[in-house]
């Protein structure tokens, strides 16, 4: 068994709180947001804040690493967009892609890509639209009339399981970027809101 308080001054051993009861291993997520930000965006990058009064946004609890002692197993990589259901006004030239939300996700998930770094390592890149979300409200694009529609977009299909695994170790830095080479799109509304989650689980102590 690893001693937790291996890193600690031996001076301070007499007064730890934390006591070498072993790790417990639990399914979990971690998940950070950004907006991205219409004819601006080229690069976002993640996990490099907390919000503790913000839940919906990040549950990192310190910027870009895990604290002493939790670990985690990457098991699979998400990428979400919080685009809203919208309605829009189909133009005269049908061969001009429609300004809408579905439109908002073609164009940042064709042309963007994820990259992972892990201490002085890099992974990736990932083209994003190969990291759906994968569960999220499923529904169909309705015509309200000739010249209106309703819509939403999202990435579909399966999980992107990440094999082999990858492995954060307690106070290891880390950083995700999504990245447009080819440039900053223009979207219909703005900003857009985007959440990159990975899945796995989480090694933490038994207090």
């Amino acid at each position: 068994m690893d001693n937790i308080n291996a890193t600690i001054p031996g001076e301070w051993h007499d007064y730890v709180t934390q006591k070498d009861l072993g790790l417990e291993v639990v399914p979990s997520v971690l998940y950070s947001t950004k907006d991205y930000v219409s004819t601006v965006t080229t690069l976002l990058p993640f996990f490099d804040f907390v919000n503790a009064a913000r839940l919906d946004l990040t549950n990192m609890v310190q910027p870009s690493m895990l604290p002493q002692p939790e670990s985690m197993l990457i098991q699979g990589i998400r990428v979400f967009f919080k685009t809203p259901f919208q309605s829009d006004i189909i133009g005269a030239a049908g061969s001009i892609p429609l300004v809408s939300g579905y439109n908002d996700v073609v164009q940042l998930s064709k042309d963007g890509i994820l990259k992972l770094t892990i201490g002085n390592k890099k992974y990736g890149p990932w083209p994003l639209w190969t990291l759906p979300a994968a569960t999220y409200v499923q529904g169909n694009v309705a015509t309200g009339s000739p010249t209106s529609s309703m819509d939403y977009g999202q990435i579909g299909g399966m999980i992107y399981s990440l094999f082999p695994n990858l492995m954060i170790s307690p106070l290891q830095q880390f950083s995700v970027t999504l990245e447009w080479p080819a440039g900053a799109k223009t979207l219909s509304a703005t900003p857009l809101p985007i959440q990159v989650l990975f899945d796995g689980q989480l090694a933490r102590s038994v207090q």
